[in-house]
């Protein structure tokens, strides 16, 4: 038996990470990864698995050549699933975001949950008001640009200690406005919880949509950490 549990252990182990990307609205591309095609021919949905090591570059190339292509590092959580979804910006730029699973791709199409659905026209009334801020409901407008963020995350990323990283990712936290999902990504390049945690007390402050900061504490491990930062959070309210 416990030779059994060894070999079990050992294969979950090794069973490395999924990364699974979608297009919102059904548009089909090709991955490239790390210079390794991974799908033959254009789908709306791409499932990878089997992946190791710190990050991996990823190249997305759409079959409608207007669109253009999009490149990103993507920073690995070992033995788990990883969810991003292609979707038009501004000006018809795509992005590559991270989400979660409660965003499903079926038979050619992608549903939120109700929500997520919400929060996406509250942000969209807001925006007409007239003004060419980009306002939140939190202490910050317009949000950090996706390439800045990225090239951040980068130099974030080839920091050699968690400490040097923890220091740049709270910089780039205090000096912008960013918003749920980016302080995720940053926390994902954090590898122990107390620096996950310190580094989620620094971004609420900055965060432009603190009503989706359960996104964040998700990222935390534990119940301790999770009630630490729901206990500053009201604190600084």
């Amino acid at each position: 038996m416990i030779l059994f549990a060894f070999i079990f252990s050992v294969k979950a182990m090794s069973q490395g990470t999924s990364l699974t990307i979608f297009s919102e609205k059904n548009e089909n591309f090709t991955v490239f990864l790390d210079g390794g095609q991974k799908n033959s021919k254009p789908a709306d949905h791409v499932k990878i698995e089997g992946l190791f090591g710190p990050s991996f570059k990823v190249r997305v190339v759409f079959q409608d050549v207007s669109i253009r292509e999009i490149s990103k590092t993507i920073f690995n959580s070992p033995s788990s699933d990883l969810y991003y979804v292609l979707r038009p910006g501004k000006k018809g730029v795509y992005t590559l975001e991270r989400t979660n699973s409660d965003y499903t791709h079926q038979e050619g199409t992608v549903t939120e949950p109700a929500k997520a659905k919400s929060q996406q026209e509250s942000k969209g009334q807001e925006g007409k008001g007239g003004s060419t801020a980009k306002k939140g409901g939190g202490g910050c407008e317009n949000p950090m640009s996706e390439p800045d963020f990225q090239a951040s995350t980068i130099a974030i990323s080839n920091a050699p200690f968690d400490g040097i990283k923890l220091t740049q990712a709270k910089k780039v936290a205090e000096n912008h406005c960013l918003e749920c999902r980016q302080i995720v990504e940053l926390m994902y390049i954090l590898s122990y919880e107390p620096s996950r945690l310190s580094l989620a007390k620094a971004a609420y402050t900055h965060c432009f949509d603190p009503g989706n900061y359960d996104q964040v504490k998700d990222v935390l491990n534990t119940n301790k950490s999770r009630d630490d930062l729901d206990r500053y959070i009201q604190s600084v309210k």
